[in-house]
């Protein structure tokens, strides 16, 4: 069944890829990162690029934490709520930052930034799906197309309000001095984009239009922790376009229309002949396909699992280590990038240009993957890109001193990033199932979240240079990369993506490993 472009469907994408703009805004750090320090250091000298990573990983924290949450939310309050509520928290925190004076007050609000997001980030997505059920790449690319989108733009706003002139760092301390005007407009660029995410972000949510299958809440994830994964069947009628939901041991009634034409008189009449048949899920389980042959019905069988059953399913832990290991690395560079490149390029503006062109780049790359995953497959799509990053980061690594190339490898660094955070919400959709996407995606992306942010505090903790550092996070992308291989590898046996989930229901979880 192909899913209908309609207007509802378009306005929601919309809405969903203008909310993304301020989702996306913690990849923004990297080209703040400069203007913030010097602004922290002249009431605490101790200040360094590193601790400053902190206020970084809060927001990256902060998001982690909620987006189980966010999912639950949704379920709750409904898909457009949830935005409001987001787009108030990180707007209204932003506008708070304009006050702090000290690294802990900085990286607490900006934690709470981070929730903002965190508790948001999903609605726009599961709200694309709710209208376009079969095309899920294609909507995550669409709609976190604006997580790039937006940091580029607000990267463009907030170096041209903080340093118009183009000021040089100091190239002893590698920062601004605290003299300069750079350091005394901080606090009202954190006004600025306080205002600008608040119109944005509720732009954004207003576009949103729920397909009214967002329902009660759900407490399965809360009833169903043990048993058998929990398989869920339709009955599709093809002459009359229904489709009833059947659970297990469940019963139904199908009515099939059937037009007559009477001989004699010559006249069109109706006749209903009802059907009543009883399913136990024993028999879905056997995965068995089911035909009434004479009219154009079929059973679809559905692989569903709650956030408990997921855990306990060991697939869902190699998704996990695989979003780690493909995704830390591009945390990383964004919050880093300025800072290494600064030690061989003293042009602030020249970089800065390079940081917003990289965060396009990762939102325009997005729609790209997301086509290209609907065409050859979510999985090949990310191994791809996977193996590609450690070797640009290479590239990164070794051609700092040339502005061409040091530009490029950023820019292309973003754009392969952005296939891991496009394609993973798809991909736990194809393995664990639609119905708990939300608060699935969520526990994913919490374990992801806190790992990255060890990883990244604890390589700033090191007292390791940007250059030996980068070796090191080329190495964990190369890991990532095999990772990636061995999920797709699991996997090859299912030509098709889109019965992933009825083969799934049909063979072992643990068989797949």
């Amino acid at each position: 069944m192909s899913d209908e472009w309609n207007v509802d469907a378009i306005l929601s994408l919309m809405g969903g890829t203008i909310f993304h703009f301020i989702v996306g805004i913690k990849m923004m750090w990297g080209n703040i990162a400069p203007y913030v320090t010097s602004y922290l250091v002249q009431f605490n000298p101790e200040v360094t690029y590193s601790s400053a990573l902190h206020i970084y990983t809060g927001i990256f924290l902060g998001q982690s934490l909620t987006m189980y949450l966010g999912g639950r939310l949704e379920k709750r309050v409904g898909q457009r709520s949830s935005a409001y509520i987001g787009a108030t928290i990180v707007s209204g925190c932003t506008y708070l930052s304009s006050h702090c004076k000290t690294l802990r007050s900085f990286a607490f609000l900006q934690a709470l930034v981070g929730a903002g997001i965190g508790l948001s980030y999903s609605a726009p997505i599961l709200c694309g799906f709710g209208h376009l059920k079969n095309n899920k790449g294609i909507v995550t690319g669409i709609v976190t197309t604006g997580s790039g989108v937006g940091p580029f733009l607000a990267g463009l706003v907030a170096t041209t309000f903080v340093n118009g002139e183009n000021c040089p760092v100091d190239p002893t301390t590698g920062l601004y001095d605290p003299a300069s005007p750079v350091v005394g407009r901080v606090p009202d660029m954190f006004r600025v984009l306080g205002m600008m995410y608040a119109v944005v972000g509720f732009v954004g949510a207003s576009l949103l239009i729920p397909t009214g299958m967002e329902g009660p809440p759900n407490d399965d994830d809360d009833n169903d922790a043990g048993g058998p994964p929990p398989v869920q069947s339709s009955l599709m009628g093809g002459d009359v376009g229904e489709s009833l939901t059947l659970t297990d041991g469940g019963e139904f009634d199908f009515y099939y229309d059937g037009s007559m034409r009477e001989d004699d008189g010559g006249e069109e009449t109706t006749r209903r002949s009802t059907m009543k048949s009883i399913l136990r899920a024993s028999n879905l389980n056997k995965g068995r396909g089911h035909q009434r042959y004479g009219s154009r019905v079929k059973f679809e069988v559905r692989f569903e699992l709650t956030t408990t059953q997921m855990i306990n399913d060991s697939l869902s832990w190699l998704v996990i280590g695989t979003a780690i290991c493909t995704g830390v690395s591009g945390f990383y560079v964004a919050a880093t990038y300025k800072s290494y490149g600064q030690t061989a390029i003293s042009d602030d503006h020249f970089i800065t240009v390079v940081g917003c062109l990289a965060c396009l780049c990762n939102g325009v790359s997005r729609a790209v993957w997301g086509l290209t995953a609907d065409r050859i497959g979510h999985f090949e799509t990310l191994e791809v890109t996977a193996y590609a990053y450690p070797i640009v980061m290479l590239m990164y690594t070794l051609s700092v001193h040339s502005k061409l190339a040091f530009g490029f490898c950023v820019c292309s660094m973003y754009g392969l990033w952005g296939a891991s955070g496009c394609l993973m919400p798809a991909i736990v959709a194809f393995l664990f199932g639609d119905k708990h996407l939300g608060t699935n995606y969520g526990f994913i992306f919490f374990v992801y979240g806190v790992m990255c942010v060890i990883i990244i505090d604890s390589a700033g903790n090191s007292g390791f240079d940007f250059g030996r550092l980068n070796y090191f996070f080329i190495a964990v992308s190369f890991v990532g990369a095999i990772l990636c291989s061995h999920i797709r590898y699991l996997t090859s046996k299912v030509k098709d993506e889109k019965v992933l989930k009825h083969h799934r229901s049909t063979s072992s979880v643990h068989s797949m490993l």
